[in-house]
């Protein structure tokens, strides 16, 4: 369980997980170098993180047809201007163990110019928050998301500064206490519309990505939508 770090110490606990207990952290190390080496503390920060070498979580994610069209939505904006935009996505367990994404909120009129800020959609974000603890309401999932404007090969990737992000949502006890077994996701979406969500799994201390996504239309068609099929190697 992670609780309550500060800024530093929660990318210090990421660079454990990637290039201490990953299987692929010398794969991580080698992307990360230049990076690592820096004498700019931001530099690290901004450390790219390839989704693909992370290891695989094999739950499948479907993503119903309103929130699929609403991050098509938010992607079209990401590609015309080129601004980080954030969102969240909510949705549940089902009792197969699929994760179902049902609902999406974004607010694009409190967009800042050029970052992805969540707390101008905290307030949002922590009422549903409390409506779970309130309600003792267990099997819930909530994705932090924003996307990537290409900026260069690295925008595919996560960075370290995006995985310090989610350790400081996971601190809270709606996530991080197993007695709620409710779930935090990320989502970075990039321009090459790949859906590279990541999980951080307080088991191995790792973080994870899904390499099954699908698309569940009005018909209840599951169709197969691309995970991990493109990442700056």
């Amino acid at each position: 369980m992670v609780i309550q770090m500060n800024k530093e110490q929660r990318k210090d606990f990421v660079l454990q997980c990637l290039l201490e207990n990953d299987i692929n952290k010398k794969l991580h190390y080698n992307k990360m170098e230049n990076h690592l080496l820096a004498a700019n503390l931001n530099k690290i920060y901004s450390a790219p993180v390839n989704p693909k070498y992370l290891q695989i979580d094999s739950t499948p994610i479907i993503l119903t047809d309103n929130v699929y069209d609403a991050l098509s939505t938010i992607d079209q904006y990401n590609l015309e201007k080129r601004k980080e935009v954030p969102f969240i996505i909510y949705g549940k367990r089902t009792k197969g163990g699929a994760i179902l994404l049902d609902d999406l909120y974004c607010n694009f009129d409190k967009l800042q110019e050029n970052s992805a800020t969540i707390d101008k959609l905290e307030d949002f974000l922590f009422a549903r928050l409390n409506v779970f603890l309130q309600d003792n309401m267990k099997e819930q999932v909530i994705v932090i998301g924003h996307t990537h404007p290409y900026t260069g090969r690295v925008s595919f990737n996560y960075s370290v500064s995006d995985l310090s992000f989610h350790l400081y949502y996971y601190e809270y006890n709606v996530f991080s206490d197993n007695q709620y077994n409710n779930s935090l996701l990320s989502l970075v979406l990039t321009i090459n519309k790949d859906f590279n969500f990541i999980i951080y799994d307080s088991n191995s201390k790792t973080f994870k990505t899904f390499n099954k996504v699908y698309l569940k239309t009005k018909k209840k068609e599951f169709i197969p939508l691309s995970a991990l099929n493109y990442c700056d190697d």
